[in-house]
């Protein structure tokens, strides 16, 4: 569940998470609610989304230190 919630975030909403998943939102809902199982792909596609997210990014310590340096 904490993994759908942070790609709800990452999507910037759960129309687009359900977009990207090829759920729909009322699905995602329930899934969220605990009222229904997140099935296994779901679950691996959401992580999937995650990982793709933040490997992108670079980390907040990083660009503190790359800060730090330029002064």
């Amino acid at each position: 569940m904490m993994a759908l919630r942070r790609a709800v975030q990452i999507c910037n909403g759960l129309d687009a998470l359900g977009d990207a998943l090829n759920l729909s939102t009322a699905s995602l809902e329930k899934m969220l609610a605990g009222e229904e199982d997140i099935p296994l792909p779901v679950f691996t596609q959401a992580v999937g989304l995650l990982l793709e997210a933040t490997a992108t990014r670079t980390p907040s310590r990083l660009r503190a230190a790359n800060a730090s340096v330029g002064r």
